[in-house]
């Protein structure tokens, strides 16, 4: 293990309770001694500790990926799933049988040790004759983290998404649930005989969730994204939920919050139109990710959906009291310009047999496939509800650092219908309000993968925006699972408005990587990243064996300054405890950063670190760090002359920053 930094543990006990003393952080208060670094690292560099941090040696497999730091000792911990939602229970007490989830404590001294059993994480409700079965861990597919009942720890939620129950899956009884931190490390399933959650109760074909706090009430609520009830027809898609949270609890109110939207028709050229109106933004989609973030800059958290099956995104504008108002006609989000058909092979195929004459089959090429009848539907596959994405997922991230949120998507694309299909892009923020976004040709940013040929798939199932280089601009990390020749991409800001992908010689082009968690592992600065193969289209060739999960720790921007913010809210009435939904602007050295606490991402529960972090390249100090926090009043704290290299908190409401690394002396 590397030297590190004492950047310090957590204590609860330093923020719990801290008085509520002001607006401002005085520039002559006492600071930590400086901590200077370098400033800057040319080359970026990732080195695979897996071994050495225990993950093989405890067959930890799994492409479901979030981390939070549960116990509150201030490392980070890792949370990892198979996926599998129904009818998959895990046995503890057979050390034969594949585990398919994982609970793993960051033991601070370079490995990770299996708590998912003595957590109580996994804990079952009930078995099949009513009773609780502790040798047996919890079915879920995977789960996020934060203070939902906001008393001062880490709670957890962990999501069991249905599909068809039959012989070989059937249904446990397990159900989405919320997990309570004990305070001591440990969990407690959430009392519902007396207080009912909605969400427990609700099992649906869900896809994607995130935490935020739609109403600014102190108290975290949380967006669930739905697919199809039967895969691939677009009428089943099922509605997307708002639960608004109630210290531990959740209540279903999507329709009071104005998302409930309308069923679309059926597969046919009549009902296309079901699909187009107002660019798609009055149906449900096959959502496979969500997000939720400030995008206009007003101090409420507004909500991104992501579409599977090329249909249409959709954009939702919160008023600052978690009512929505869908902008997705002429938001730009929905899709992009690309609508050229003529490139997929099925229209080619519809040309060459039963549509030869027809004044679109004009020119079109012959097609490179064997064709059957029926394959393309005139009327409903040329409209633009067949012509955008295939969107896993999106990230919110100030990507040009001109102060507002623009969105990082990652998309699947096959090359059988290039032209038609988006690909993984970045949809750039005009700062409006309304804001619009545009995206630019990949050609023109560096995002172009590269792929040539007749046989090749693009499987950005994730993204994420980090500053792997402490540089002060965000870049850009996808992981590409599933296919064949997919791997890991790390595109570097060059500061430009471009992109140069990295992974190759920084050696993070992990082949089929599968989810993400990313945070400050070894705590030496810099920003590490865990992630899997993925084992979903592999033969006998496949480079592993098993979905196992690997951990590649940053090996050079530890050299470069950073600051490292945990945000604490005051609870209900203000901020939720969590901090999510507060914004930080960070000025250092005349550059200034916006960054946005958020509470999970994407396709499958991807969550990285709840801890901001902030490169600050040459400077030893951020000259100040504004917080807008996340209640009604939209409160703005600002600090100043915070020194790099530390793990600072800020708490709402308190003047005095907390370094707990720092014991006042010089």
């Amino acid at each position: 293990m590397k030297d590190s930094l004492p950047l310090g543990r957590l204590s609860l006990a330093l923020l719990i309770g801290a008085p509520l003393l002001g607006t401002s952080c005085p520039a002559s208060a006492p600071r930590p001694p400086q901590l200077c670094k370098s400033a800057d690292v040319q080359d970026l560099r990732f080195t695979d500790v897996s071994e050495e941090w225990g993950l093989r040696a405890n067959l930890v497999d799994g492409f479901r990926l979030s981390t939070a730091d549960y116990d509150g000792d201030g490392w980070a911990d890792l949370a990892v799933s198979r996926g599998v939602g129904n009818g998959a229970r895990d046995d503890f007490a057979d050390s034969e049988v594949l585990r398919r989830r994982f609970l793993l404590r960051n033991t601070g001294s370079g490995g990770f040790e299996d708590v998912t059993e003595s957590s109580g994480f996994a804990a079952v409700r009930t078995d099949a004759s009513g009773g609780s079965d502790l040798t047996k861990g919890r079915a879920y597919s995977y789960a996020l983290f934060a203070d939902v009942d906001n008393d001062g720890d880490v709670d957890g939620v962990t999501m069991t998404e249905t599909w068809e129950v039959d012989v070989d899956n059937p249904d446990t009884g397990d159900r989405t649930e919320v997990m309570l931190n004990n305070g001591d490390g440990t969990f407690s399933l959430a009392d519902i005989s007396t207080e009912p959650s909605e969400l427990h109760e609700t099992w649906l074909h869900s896809t994607s969730s995130t935490f935020l706090d739609a109403d600014r009430d102190g108290r975290l609520d949380l967006f669930v994204g739905n697919q199809y009830g039967v895969f691939g027809v677009h009428s089943t898609a099922e509605q997307d939920h708002l639960y608004l949270g109630a210290e531990g609890y959740f209540r279903e109110r999507t329709r009071d919050s104005g998302l409930e939207v309308g069923n679309g028709g059926s597969r046919s050229p009549a009902n296309a139109s079901d699909y187009t109106d107002q660019e798609g933004g009055n149906v449900s989609w096959a959502t496979f990710g969500v997000l939720a973030c400030d995008l206009d800059d007003d101090g409420d958290q507004d909500l991104v959906t992501q579409t599977y099956g090329r249909g249409l995104n959709q954009m939702w504008l919160n008023d600052g009291t978690g009512s929505y108002t869908n902008i997705t006609a002429g938001s730009g989000w929905s899709r992009d310009d690309g609508d050229n058909y003529d490139t997929d092979q099925r229209f080619q195929c519809y040309c060459a047999n039963e549509g030869a004459g027809a004044p679109d089959c004009v020119g079109v090429p012959s097609p490179l496939i064997g064709c059957s009848a029926g394959g393309w539907l005139p009327g409903w596959d040329d409209e633009i509800h067949r012509l955008a994405g295939n969107t896993f997922a999106a990230v919110c991230a100030d990507l040009d650092n001109d102060g507002d949120a623009d969105l990082a998507t990652g998309e699947i694309r096959h090359w059988w219908t290039s032209g038609a299909s988006d690909p993984s892009n970045i949809a750039w923020n005009d700062g409006g309000s309304p804001p619009t976004f545009s995206r630019r040709p990949l050609e023109d940013t560096g995002l172009a993968q590269g792929l040539t040929g007749n046989d090749w798939n693009e499987g950005d199932l994730t993204v994420g925006a980090f500053d792997f280089d402490n540089d002060g601009w965000l870049d850009l990390l996808r992981p590409q699972s599933d296919y064949p020749d997919t791997r890991m991409y790390l595109y570097r800001n060059r500061r430009d408005g471009t992109f140069a992908d990295v992974a190759p010689e920084a050696g993070i082009d992990f082949p089929r990587a599968a989810g993400m968690a990313v945070a400050d592992f070894d705590r030496d600065g810099d920003l590490d990243v865990a992630t899997s193969f993925s084992r979903m289209r592999c033969d006998a060739n496949c480079e592993y064996a098993t979905p196992e999960v690997h951990l590649f720790r940053n090996d050079g921007a530890e050299q470069v300054n950073s600051l490292q913010l945990r945000l604490q809210g005051a609870g209900r009435g203000g901020t939720n405890r969590s901090g999510i939904g507060a914004t930080v602007k960070v000025t250092a050295g005349g550059l200034t950063q916006v960054r946005e606490l958020t509470g999970g991402n994407g396709h499958e529960g991807v969550q990285n670190t709840l801890l901001l972090h902030i490169g600050l390249r040459g400077e030893c100090a951020a000259e100040t760090v504004e917080v807008r926090w996340n209640d009604a009043a939209g409160t703005i704290q600002t600090f100043e002359n915070l020194p790099a290299n530390y793990e600072t908190h800020l708490v709402e409401g308190q003047d005095e920053p907390v370094w707990p690394a720092w014991d006042g002396g010089e």
